[in-house]
């Protein structure tokens, strides 16, 4: 009898994590990553932006129930951004059917945004006016304290392996990966303009192993044992054309020089948690 529960409990944890998405026709896109279990990165969130020479698509991290924090590249000079939330999936349908689409009211790119060096390269994406109710599966992430050091710690890293914005390079199903903090030392010797005063930091896979698995704007984050949310570190920025191929390090936005920015933007009553709520069970093992 045992054995034949612990059969139906493996049954329902594949039915949950392996799932099909529409297929975006990439079949060559190999984004070395596992696919989530739903919920399990409630804060990714998938923004479609329209330009005047097409549709881009990127990432970003839920941090209120009215605002996505992203990259600037992402939204500058875009005439509509869509937001959505919720989603395993890059397309609509398949198996993954729980997604929330918004078309975004306004974005804000902080003042001082460099295009070349990417400094200040952060947006805040508003996709309502009102707090709006979500499931328990889509939540907002915690924000850094502004102290915070996490080198060498492990972290995770999702999004659909978009080497580019445009779609056509894109993976088909959300997947995500373990990544290591480097320290400034380690991550000049691949970008020597990143230091601890440009807003920027790195991160790379264990033993420099290709990772495809980010976007642009892709949240980096970290889950203590005991913690019942993420923190949401770094924003993907650039770099991560060479990590697909090499293994190279990423370089990404660092959260915590922004916190104070962020919460200008929220309401009384909407500030982001910078110390997540505990509970008794930590992360899975197996993330």
């Amino acid at each position: 009898m045992q054995s034949a529960s612990v059969i139906l409990l493996l049954a329902l944890v594949a039915s949950v994590s392996c799932y099909r998405c529409t297929s975006t026709g990439n079949v060559n896109v190999t984004a070395n990553g596992k696919q989530p279990i739903n919920g399990q990165f409630p804060h990714h969130a998938l923004l479609e932006s329209d330009f005047a020479e097409g549709k881009r698509y990127c990432s970003g991290a839920m941090v209120s129930r009215q605002f996505v924090l992203t990259v600037a590249q992402c939204v500058q000079g875009a005439t509509t951004v869509k937001v959505t939330l919720g989603a395993n999936c890059l397309l609509e349908g398949g198996d993954n059917k729980y997604r929330y689409t918004f078309t975004a009211l306004e974005y804000f790119v902080k003042e001082g945004f460099s295009d070349e060096t990417f400094e200040n390269d952060v947006a805040m994406v508003q996709f309502t006016d009102e707090e709006v109710r979500l499931p328990p599966w889509v939540a907002p992430v915690a924000l850094p304290a502004v102290d915070e050091q996490h080198v060498s710690e492990e972290v995770f890293t999702s999004g659909y392996g978009l080497l580019s914005f445009s779609a056509e390079s894109a993976a088909d199903s959300l997947q995500f990966l373990k990544l290591t903090v480097l320290d400034y030392e380690q991550c000049q010797d691949e970008f020597q303009f990143v230091t601890p005063e440009s807003g920027q930091f790195c991160a790379q896979r264990e033993d420099a192993q290709p990772n495809c698995v980010s976007d642009v704007g892709s949240p980096l984050v970290v889950k203590r044992k005991g913690y019942m949310k993420y923190t949401l570190l770094g924003l993907t920025s650039f770099g991560q054309k060479f990590a697909c191929s090499f293994g190279n390090p990423g370089a990404l936005q660092e959260v915590r020089a922004h916190v104070e920015w962020v919460q200008s933007f929220l309401e009384d009553g909407e500030e982001v948690s910078t110390t997540p709520a505990t509970t008794d069970a930590g992360p899975e093992e197996d993330y």
